[in-house]
């Protein structure tokens, strides 16, 4: 397996997921300027959380189908963001080990957890696309009304943080589903 997996495939993997960790960076809330890695807790409620349930209910309530959602689906949603680091530790990691090992039964086996997480990614994806949403039905059934610039509003609603996820977890689901750990030819 000498040119399966290429030391330049493994470092732009590392450098994406470093980048895609830097997701961690982006202000949760700009007035005052919190960063989103204050408000994350590693298990159970984190202040993102509770506010990503709340614009996600809205947005079910609004849309009419929110007593049709199983609970489980709510709780479920905290552990979204602790499966898109975690895949993203576990993407640097395995990258490293077959940077070193070159082995084809190793490449095999992680291919096809790369495969499965990038269904996780994909639920990842959509739990942050209800979130924005949530935020601009937010937006304009609450807020529109007082006469509240936008900008006003989504500097502290964490909206951010939550588009900034959704695009890099986007990109690593393509990611996990074609290149991670992929044949180079």
């Amino acid at each position: 397996m000498t040119k399966d997996y290429e030391g330049k495939l493994g470092i732009g993997q590392i450098i994406f997921c470093i980048i895609a960790a830097a997701t961690l960076l982006i202000p949760f809330t700009i007035d005052p300027m919190e960063f989103s890695f204050n408000h994350i807790m590693p298990i159970a409620e984190s202040d993102i959380n509770v506010w990503q349930n709340a614009y996600i209910n809205i947005l079910f309530d609004t849309v009419g189908i929110a007593d049709k959602i199983p609970q489980v689906i709510y709780d479920i949603i905290p552990y979204g963001l602790a499966a898109f680091y975690g895949i993203l530790a576990f993407d640097i990691v395995f990258a490293l080990l077959m940077m070193i090992i070159r082995n084809e039964v190793m490449r095999v086996l992680l291919r096809a957890i790369s495969v499965l997480l990038g269904f996780v990614m994909l639920a990842v994806n959509l739990v942050m696309l209800a979130s924005v949403a949530g935020v601009a039905t937010y937006y304009l059934k609450y807020v529109a009304d007082s006469g509240t610039p936008i900008f006003d509003f989504l500097k502290n609603s964490g909206v951010f943080f939550f588009f900034g996820v959704m695009v890099f977890s986007l990109i690593g689901m393509v990611k996990q589903f074609s290149s991670f750990f992929a044949k180079t030819r």
